[in-house]
């Protein structure tokens, strides 16, 4: 029979638990928008927040010609999320205005859930604040789109535009304020030349790919931070060797800066700081995540040093694409704590291969013989290529103000048209009665008499007149 938990760890376990859930409720965004797009009723999911349908939120606006409501059918299995089970479909261009109460950057999240053949079949454009997020979308399978981005207004339009002979569809969105620690200015650009310093990141908008728990455990919006999800780093490594790495875990505390916001757990959650994978010096561990060719992204590292006994200890090299993008990295000397969270935003160009490698291998500068590197959490994002949008410049039509005044201009043009015209009826009426009241008080222009007033008005000059 197994042996009971030993009760010290099953209450520091406990704790860890409770701290955690604790952890993810203690922010509280300014703007907080949850819409249930489509739903009758609010929406609560298992992490407690609560979305509202979106046809009666005081602090949005809804702007269609003829919104459409869709509801998942009964022939089709249940959505995996009561969040999913209803839609907002448009025919044609739609937006909606969401009040800004705290500008500066946002988290959005796009819930895309295609419960009929219809939706799953429908190509659309969304934009946010005048920048193009997607273009020619498709979601023929259930997604979630996030993007951060700087919102520099007090409404943020959001809008949504069909493709010429389709339809455009969301089930829920999610707009929050993002803490100002998230988002840095300054980061590490690492290209064929070598790695630079490089600023101008936080006017950038991102859009998440991945986000990845080093050797732990799936992190849900319930357990974690800002709603986020973090998955496991298995399937993404390439030739992983057990006997090159190890896998680490650790139940302490994670201590963050009391002096500074540079970093909370807001940043990461602590479970994602309390798992981590190590490598032995001359080794390395390498990763490969799938991603579109042709654009920038943004690679954040997390670190935290759980496995050393003592300071400086660690020196390992990063690689960044296969590049080299730091030299015998000493995590203490950047830190100055064990168990002390720190992360390094790093910026590449993915030309043509489509895959995105990653890797840490040991130096044989590390004290240690067991373990030389370590990496706890990653995040990958696009940068959007242009200032119109995520993936360049097309012409789409964002602003649902191009649409208002466009009609008010044609309106005025035409009311202007009209006014013209009548003016012009009026003086031609004027003038007709003005010559009709002189000709009956001066007799006819046919009168014999004298013959004057008939060769006033003769066009045609007659032989009498020579």
């Amino acid at each position: 029979m197994a042996s009971l938990p030993n009760p010290a760890r099953l209450t520091a376990l406990l704790l860890c638990v409770l701290f955690s859930a604790a952890a993810a409720a203690r922010y509280a965004p300014t703007d907080n928008h949850l819409l249930a797009c489509g739903a009758a009723a609010p929406v609560v999911l298992p992490d407690g927040r609560r979305f509202v349908p979106d046809s009666g939120c005081a602090s949005t606006r809804l702007r269609s010609p003829a919104p459409s409501l869709s509801s998942a059918a009964p022939n089709f299995p249940p959505p995996p999320s009561p969040l999913h089970a209803a839609a907002r479909v448009f025919s044609c261009r739609a937006s909606y205005d969401l009040t800004v109460r705290r500008r500066g950057h946002h988290i959005l999240r796009l819930h895309f859930y295609p419960f009929a053949p219809a939706l799953s079949a429908s190509r659309f454009h969304v934009g946010a604040g005048g920048l193009l997020l997607l273009h020619n979308f498709t979601a023929s399978s259930p997604v979630v789109k996030e993007f951060i981005l700087p919102v520099d207004s007090d409404v943020l339009v959001l809008t949504f535009v069909p493709d010429s002979d389709s339809a455009a569809f969301i089930n829920a969105i999610e707009l929050i304020s993002a803490p100002e620690e998230l988002v840095g200015d300054i980061g590490t650009l690492v290209a064929s030349g070598g790695a630079a310093q490089i600023d101008g990141l936080s006017s950038q908008v991102f859009e998440t790919f991945y986000r990845i728990n080093v050797a732990g455990p799936k992190v849900t919006p319930f357990n974690g931070t800002l709603w986020r999800t973090w998955v496991n780093d298995g399937p993404f490594l390439i030739g992983s060797d057990s006997s090159k790495s190890m896998v680490r875990s650790f139940s302490g505390p994670i201590a963050y800066p009391r002096s500074t916001r540079l970093m909370s757990r807001e940043v990461a959650p602590d479970n994602v700081y309390r798992s981590a994978r190590s490598v032995k010096p001359g080794h390395n561990v390498t990763w490969g995540f799938p991603v579109p060719a042709g654009s920038r992204y943004l690679v954040r590292m997390h670190f935290c040093d759980t496995v050393s006994k003592v300071l400086y200890e660690l020196d390992f090299d990063i690689f960044v694409n296969g590049r080299l993008a730091v030299k015998d990295f000493d995590l203490s000397s950047a830190t100055g704590f064990l168990a002390y969270p720190y992360y390094i935003d790093f910026v590449v160009d993915v030309e043509d291969e489509g895959i995105l490698k990653l890797a840490i291998a040991g130096s044989k500068k590390s004290r240690s013989d067991e373990v030389s590197g370590i990496l706890n959490g990653l995040e990958i994002m696009r940068m959007n290529k242009t200032s119109g949008g995520m993936d360049g410049d097309f012409p789409v039509a964002l602003d649902m103000e191009d649409i208002v005044t466009k009609g008010i201009g044609e309106f005025v043009r035409s009311l202007l048209c009209g006014f013209i015209f009548a003016g012009l009826f009026v003086v031609l009426v004027l003038l007709v009665l003005k010559l009709k009241a002189e000709l009956r008080n001066k007799g006819s222009p046919f009168d014999s008499g004298d013959g004057k007033l008939a060769r006033a008005y003769q066009l045609v000059p007659s032989k009498t007149d020579y």
